[in-house]
């Protein structure tokens, strides 16, 4: 008997795969407690400040709001960035809660634990094997360490410009004498003090308190998404192995005894797979709900007020485009990746009916066919039970926000 053993430094270098995405959620606190390692002390107190301060800055938005009650045009200005913020509060409250299971997924998945535990026939083609499993592994970490970084990259761009565009007005109003009111990162309302807020040293530290929220919602989008990704990749490469191992089932070289072994080995890793599904739904799929909602609602009021203000030239709107092609993104990965699962999942019951199972003994066909009906179950990630994360999804929430706007544009206009 034989099992698959990773190369050397493997777990290295699939840490090194997350290694920005860790190291910039780690020094803004918003990545698991259990994660950190030997800095919990102060990180710990890093987390608690970096999550008052956010939720601080949410009320600020929501006194914005109820100040400016019945202006519909001056209220979706900001309500972009308070449901953003809002929700990236929950997803970083969610990952400090589920620290322990984050850890121990993580940990399985970087040492390959998944795969080590199948049991192979010495005789078997196994080499071949062990080389496809150590391909699909490669393949995995490889997309994901490009896709964190492309996706650090967006939504770093998006909440950097709430806070550099302003700072580089104020700074050119600053030098030129103009007496145009001092720019805010969001749109915030400070009950007692908006006529002192204007004023140095009071609006310096308004503006700092604003933009350390911006960037902790940066760093808790990244992490809560890039898990997501992450968690999802290792799903879909549990399947990918399957289809491999189900086809060495029926080889001709095996007696039926072995067989039947190895059809045990496909039933066991194909348990472990749907385990760990159910701990990633268990993890996101309440966010995912929030998720879709604030999605459809952030590319609506995006897109209705760019048009709203297009003719206006207001630097906000670059802004407001930026974060729109931000929002879809964010969407699609959600959307596209629970769909990598499902069309994996949709490949196994072809796998088993592909293999040489004609071949075989009445009793591994019986076998064969009781797992044939439990595969044919389509395993797909979801919104809290009600909806599917699928490119069906994405589609449904794109029309559903366009109808949104439309109706928002026929409101503004009587």
């Amino acid at each position: 008997m034989e099992h698959y053993r990773p190369k050397l430094q493997s777990a290295e270098d699939n840490d090194a795969s997350i290694y920005w995405l860790s190291l910039l959620s780690t020094s803004l606190g918003v990545w698991p407690q259990k994660l950190v390692g030997e800095r919990k002390v102060w990180w710990k107190r890093l987390y608690y400040f970096m999550i008052f301060m956010h939720w601080y800055n949410t009320y600020l938005q929501v006194e914005f709001f109820f100040h400016n009650f019945g202006a519909l045009k001056t209220m979706t200005e900001g309500l972009c960035s308070f449901c953003s913020i809002s929700l990236t509060g929950v997803k970083i409250m969610r990952l400090y809660s589920f620290s322990d299971e984050i850890n121990m997924m993580l940990n399985k998945m970087r040492n390959h634990e998944f795969m080590q535990k199948i049991t192979f026939l010495k005789k078997g083609k196994n080499r071949e094997i062990f080389q496809q499993f150590g391909q699909i592994m490669k393949n995995k970490w490889k997309e994901v360490k490009i896709n964190l970084q492309l996706y650090s990259f967006s939504v770093g761009v998006t909440a950097s410009s709430y806070s550099i565009i302003p700072a580089v007005i104020n700074l050119i109003n600053l030098f030129q004498g103009s007496s145009e009111p001092r720019r805010f990162v969001y749109k915030t309302y400070y009950r007692g003090m908006e006529n002192l807020k204007y004023y140095s040293p009071l609006h310096e530290l308004l503006f700092c308190s604003e933009s350390l929220s911006g960037y902790t919602t940066f760093a808790g989008v990244i992490a809560f998404d890039g898990l997501y990704v992450l968690m999802t990749m290792h799903v879909v490469t549990m399947f990918k192995s399957l289809n491999l191992i189900i086809k060495e089932s029926t080889s001709a070289g095996f007696t039926d005894e072995e067989k039947q072994l190895y059809l045990h080995e496909c039933v066991d890793h194909y348990t472990r797979a749907i385990m760990f599904m159910d701990d990633i739904n268990k993890i996101f799929s309440p966010i995912l709900i929030l998720q879709l909602f604030t999605s459809t609602s952030i590319i609506c009021v995006i897109a209705f007020h760019a048009s709203a203000n297009a003719s206006e030239g207001d630097s906000q709107i670059f802004v407001m485009v930026v974060y729109l092609i931000a929002a879809f993104y964010q969407l699609f990965q959600f959307c596209w990746y629970g769909q990598r699962v499902q069309n994996e999942s949709i490949e196994l019951p072809n796998s088993v009916y592909d293999c040489n199972w004609h071949q075989c003994s009445k009793k591994f066909k019986t076998k064969l066919q009781l797992f044939l009906l439990n595969v044919q179950k389509t395993v797909d990630i979801s919104a809290y039970n009600l909806i599917v994360m699928s490119m069906e999804t994405y589609l449904s929430i794109v029309r559903t926000a366009a109808s949104y706007f439309t109706a928002l544009q026929t409101l503004t206009e009587e």
